[in-house]
């Protein structure tokens, strides 16, 4: 018996059972590699490389979307087929974890420069007839 508790008591002391705790994520880590993350991002989305010509981003900027507690975001403006599409890179983290529409409130005061890094990754124009992802119009 005595041995029974022995081997009981050493088996508990041989288990933690508490895990270590995760460490902490900034949720609003700058993302540094911003355009590069987001050309990457877009060069597997886009279709046709000839809507992104002259394409401008801004640099990144804490905002509230939605209400929520602010978070980096990037302002994105395509000037494909003569019509200009707002759009907007949400951040957690330090990586991307949205692209939506922006609106002006959003992206109206945005700092836009030439996002010459699209152009550099998107692939030779690709078409796929019928199709619209919200980039191009037809």
């Amino acid at each position: 018996m005595a041995t029974a508790i022995m081997a009981a008591s050493a088996a508990g002391c041989s288990f933690n059972t508490q895990h270590p705790a995760a460490p902490a994520v900034d949720p609003n880590l700058f993302p540094q590699n911003y355009r590069k993350q987001i050309a990457v991002f877009l060069s597997q989305e886009l279709l046709d490389r000839a809507d992104f010509r002259g394409a401008r981003i801004s640099p990144p900027a804490l905002k509230s979307v939605g209400g929520a507690e602010p978070h980096y975001v990037v302002c994105l403006q395509f000037s494909g087929r003569s019509q200009i599409k707002n759009k907007m890179a949400m951040y957690l983290a330090g990586e991307i974890t949205q692209f939506v529409d922006s609106t002006p409130e959003q992206c109206g005061d945005a700092a836009y420069q030439p996002f010459t890094e699209l152009e550099m990754v998107v692939p030779e124009k690709q078409t796929l007839s019928g199709h619209d992802f919200g980039f191009g119009g037809q």
